[in-house]
């Protein structure tokens, strides 16, 4: 008796049946794994009734997420992210402590010591995370959008996908319950920019230029960064001949100085976390002393300022402490 071997059309038969099998397995062994925690994108309709007790549905740039409605041990991926955690009153158990460098000095040290430092060369050490047991991960999704699955499966993650703080601050406060608090942050932040442009109006229009000086390069702040964000916000604007940079096109050269002609300048040195700093210190020594610096009207007016690195931070805390110096340099009477 001889095998007939099976024809083609049997052979796709046989193949769509083997991969409908092992399609089945590999989604019940997925339900098997995750029926100790909730899902992590649901459909609000269909969420088991106890469940919607202990969580809230959260839209964000990747999807919708339950997260709890009373998370305790929360991390932060990311330094502008932990901004608005922090003026929101939650103390992350993880996150980025070291980019806070720009806010330390201004925060009490209870409000940042002892957050574990999640961070690796590769990113975020995703078996450490996973050991500290979190109940929700924050995070933006441009810095972290790649890896979601697998922080997804650690705990409920929630990105934001936004470029503005302010949506940030709401996302964040919305994910940990804190939104009247986020009311009470911007009805505070609104009351200081209302007070500073009244207080302000006799002397407009009134330019800015804010440049950042490192090892090797001059970095404005262009107008669609966060800085200036808060820095048009209160009524001023930005040196028109800076107009024409954007975030892509931010370095300036030595012989352009002449385009920070302003009103006033915001003057800052800044290298990272790492010996550049001094560096970076020593440049803008440098350009104190060149010529074509010190032929600027600003200049000679006196009229340049020296910030710290939060004009580049991105959240409630930074924008106040932008606040804090436009009362203190340009009305000092109301500092």
């Amino acid at each position: 008796m001889h095998f007939k071997p099976p024809n083609t059309s049997q052979f796709r038969q046989l193949y769509r049946l083997l991969r409908f099998l092992l399609l089945l397995a590999g989604s019940i062994f997925f339900a098997l794994a995750c029926t100790s925690r909730l899902p992590i994108h649901s459909d609000p309709t269909t969420l088991d009734p106890s469940s919607a007790e202990t969580c809230q549905i959260i839209y964000h740039a990747m999807g919708h997420t339950c997260v709890p409605t009373d998370p305790q041990r929360v991390v932060v991926w990311g330094g502008t992210e932990l901004d608005p955690v922090l003026a929101l009153g939650v103390k992350p158990i993880a996150g980025n402590p070291e980019v806070l460098s720009y806010v330390k000095e201004k925060l009490p040290p209870e409000q940042w010591q002892e957050i574990k430092d999640i961070n690796s060369p590769q990113g975020p050490n995703l078996e450490y995370i996973l050991e500290l047991k979190p109940d929700l991960i924050l995070g933006h999704e441009s810095r972290i959008g790649q890896i979601y699955p697998q922080l997804s499966s650690i705990a409920p993650t929630v990105l934001d996908g936004a470029e503005d703080w302010k949506s940030t601050l709401r996302l964040f406060a919305e994910a940990l319950n804190k939104s009247e608090t986020a009311h009470q942050i911007m009805d505070d932040y609104d009351a200081r920019i209302n007070l500073f442009k009244s207080e302000m109006h006799r002397r407009l229009p009134f330019t800015i230029s804010s440049v950042e000086i490192r090892a090797d390069s001059i970095i404005l702040d262009t107008h669609d960064s966060f800085a200036l964000s808060v820095i048009q916000e209160a009524g001023l604007s930005l040196s028109p001949g800076l107009n024409r940079y954007t975030s892509q096109t931010w370095v300036l050269s030595k012989e352009r100085l002449h385009e920070l002609e302003s009103d006033a300048i915001f003057l800052r040195a800044w290298g990272g976390f790492t010996s550049e700093q001094q560096a970076a210190e020593a440049e803008l020594e440098k350009l104190k002393a060149d010529p074509l610096w010190q032929q600027l009207q600003v200049v000679q007016k006196g009229k340049v300022y020296t910030v710290g690195d939060y004009f580049q931070g991105g959240g409630p805390i930074t924008a106040n402490l932008i606040l804090d110096d436009l009362f203190r340099y340009l009305l000092p009477t109301k500092s």
